[in-house]
Protein backbone atom coordinates (compact mmCIF):
# COMPACT_ATOMS: atom_id res chain seq x y z
CA UNK A 1 0.00 0.00 0.00
CA UNK A 2 2.67 2.46 1.06
CA UNK A 3 4.56 1.37 -2.68
CA UNK A 4 1.32 2.14 -4.26
CA UNK A 5 1.26 5.81 -2.29
CA UNK A 6 4.57 6.76 -3.34
CA UNK A 7 4.06 5.40 -6.62
CA UNK A 8 1.26 7.72 -7.07
CA UNK A 9 3.08 10.38 -5.49
CA UNK A 10 6.04 10.55 -7.97
CA UNK A 11 3.61 10.43 -10.99
CA UNK A 12 1.24 13.54 -9.50
CA UNK A 13 4.62 15.36 -8.50
CA UNK A 14 6.14 13.72 -12.48
CA UNK A 15 2.98 15.71 -14.13
CA UNK A 16 2.95 18.85 -11.95
CA UNK A 17 6.73 19.52 -13.46
CA UNK A 18 5.55 18.79 -17.09
CA UNK A 19 2.77 20.99 -16.69
CA UNK A 20 4.39 23.61 -15.20
CA UNK A 21 7.39 23.34 -17.66
CA UNK A 22 5.00 23.35 -20.84
CA UNK A 23 3.12 26.27 -19.55
CA UNK A 24 6.29 28.13 -18.90
CA UNK A 25 7.68 27.39 -22.37
CA UNK A 26 4.12 28.35 -23.73
CA UNK A 27 4.18 31.59 -22.36
CA UNK A 28 7.56 32.87 -23.21
CA UNK A 29 7.56 31.11 -26.92
CA UNK A 30 4.02 33.74 -27.39
CA UNK A 31 4.09 36.41 -29.16
CA UNK A 32 3.89 39.58 -27.87
CA UNK A 33 0.07 41.54 -29.04
CA UNK A 34 0.78 43.77 -31.71
CA UNK A 35 1.56 47.52 -30.85
CA UNK A 36 2.15 45.86 -27.12
CA UNK A 37 5.78 47.34 -26.76
CA UNK A 38 5.21 50.54 -28.15
CA UNK A 39 5.87 53.74 -27.10
CA UNK A 40 2.44 54.75 -28.24
CA UNK A 41 -0.15 52.23 -26.95
CA UNK A 42 -3.84 52.33 -27.46
CA UNK A 43 -6.35 51.81 -24.41
CA UNK A 44 -9.94 50.85 -25.08
CA UNK A 45 -12.19 52.30 -22.58
CA UNK A 46 -14.51 49.14 -22.84
CA UNK A 47 -17.67 48.92 -22.48
CA UNK A 48 -19.15 50.99 -24.78
CA UNK A 49 -20.74 54.07 -23.69
CA UNK A 50 -24.05 54.18 -23.18
CA UNK A 51 -25.92 57.13 -22.26
CA UNK A 52 -29.25 58.96 -22.94
CA UNK A 53 -28.88 62.87 -24.59
CA UNK A 54 -30.81 65.62 -24.69
CA UNK A 55 -33.24 65.88 -22.19
CA UNK A 56 -36.22 67.02 -25.06
CA UNK A 57 -39.00 64.60 -23.75
CA UNK A 58 -38.14 61.30 -26.04
CA UNK A 59 -35.69 59.25 -25.10
CA UNK A 60 -32.33 59.11 -27.13
CA UNK A 61 -29.71 57.23 -26.91
CA UNK A 62 -25.99 57.67 -27.67
CA UNK A 63 -23.40 54.16 -27.99
CA UNK A 64 -19.67 55.40 -28.39
CA UNK A 65 -16.34 53.06 -28.47
CA UNK A 66 -13.60 54.92 -27.27
CA UNK A 67 -9.94 54.18 -27.88
CA UNK A 68 -7.18 56.62 -26.41
CA UNK A 69 -3.74 56.99 -28.16
CA UNK A 70 -1.36 57.71 -25.38
CA UNK A 71 2.55 57.66 -24.82
CA UNK A 72 3.62 55.40 -21.92
CA UNK A 73 3.47 55.48 -19.03
CA UNK A 74 -0.03 57.57 -19.51
CA UNK A 75 -1.42 54.14 -20.33
CA UNK A 76 -1.22 52.28 -17.15
CA UNK A 77 -2.50 56.05 -15.40
CA UNK A 78 -5.71 55.54 -17.31
CA UNK A 79 -6.02 52.11 -16.69
CA UNK A 80 -5.61 52.98 -13.20
CA UNK A 81 -8.25 55.81 -13.19
CA UNK A 82 -10.83 54.45 -15.63
CA UNK A 83 -13.60 54.73 -13.29
CA UNK A 84 -13.16 58.29 -12.49
CA UNK A 85 -12.37 58.93 -16.29
CA UNK A 86 -15.39 56.85 -17.49
CA UNK A 87 -17.75 59.29 -15.01
CA UNK A 88 -16.49 61.78 -16.45
CA UNK A 89 -16.99 60.92 -20.55
CA UNK A 90 -20.50 59.89 -19.23
CA UNK A 91 -21.19 63.56 -17.70
CA UNK A 92 -19.70 64.64 -21.30
CA UNK A 93 -21.86 62.65 -23.66
CA UNK A 94 -25.45 62.63 -21.45
CA UNK A 95 -25.03 66.80 -21.85
CA UNK A 96 -24.93 66.99 -25.77
CA UNK A 97 -27.48 68.34 -27.49
CA UNK A 98 -28.86 66.23 -31.09
CA UNK A 99 -27.37 69.04 -33.22
CA UNK A 100 -24.15 68.18 -31.61
CA UNK A 101 -24.10 64.46 -32.15
CA UNK A 102 -25.45 63.80 -36.09
CA UNK A 103 -22.93 66.58 -37.74
CA UNK A 104 -19.74 65.58 -38.91
CA UNK A 105 -18.63 69.18 -37.26
CA UNK A 106 -19.70 67.91 -34.21
CA UNK A 107 -18.70 64.63 -33.77
CA UNK A 108 -15.43 66.32 -34.18
CA UNK A 109 -15.86 68.54 -31.45
CA UNK A 110 -17.44 65.86 -29.06
CA UNK A 111 -14.11 64.16 -30.15
CA UNK A 112 -12.11 67.04 -28.99
CA UNK A 113 -14.01 67.52 -25.48
CA UNK A 114 -13.53 64.24 -24.88
CA UNK A 115 -9.88 64.33 -25.55
CA UNK A 116 -9.71 67.27 -22.97
CA UNK A 117 -12.24 65.88 -20.17
CA UNK A 118 -9.52 62.42 -20.31
CA UNK A 119 -6.94 65.00 -20.33
CA UNK A 120 -8.57 67.49 -17.07
CA UNK A 121 -9.00 64.00 -15.16
CA UNK A 122 -5.55 62.62 -15.16
CA UNK A 123 -4.14 66.80 -14.25
CA UNK A 124 -7.15 66.04 -11.84
CA UNK A 125 -6.27 62.38 -10.14
CA UNK A 126 -2.24 62.37 -10.66
CA UNK A 127 -1.21 65.86 -11.05
CA UNK A 128 -0.01 65.65 -14.45
CA UNK A 129 0.54 63.28 -17.28
CA UNK A 130 -1.78 64.82 -19.24
CA UNK A 131 0.39 65.65 -21.89
CA UNK A 132 1.06 61.95 -22.56
CA UNK A 133 -2.28 61.72 -23.71
CA UNK A 134 -2.33 62.21 -27.42
CA UNK A 135 -5.41 61.43 -29.15
CA UNK A 136 -8.96 60.00 -29.11
CA UNK A 137 -10.78 57.67 -31.80
CA UNK A 138 -14.68 56.76 -31.51
CA UNK A 139 -14.15 53.19 -33.19
CA UNK A 140 -18.20 52.95 -32.92
CA UNK A 141 -20.29 55.54 -32.68
CA UNK A 142 -24.31 54.80 -33.10
CA UNK A 143 -26.96 57.01 -31.84
CA UNK A 144 -31.09 56.47 -31.84
CA UNK A 145 -33.18 59.64 -32.12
Amino acid sequence: MLKRISSLFGLFSLLSITAFTSQVMAASAAPAAPGSNSEFPYVELSPSFVTNYDGGGRLRYLKVDVTVRTKRPADEMIRHHMPYIRSKLIELFASQLEENLTSTQGKEHLREQALDTIRASLDYVEGGGSADVLEVFFTSYVIQQ
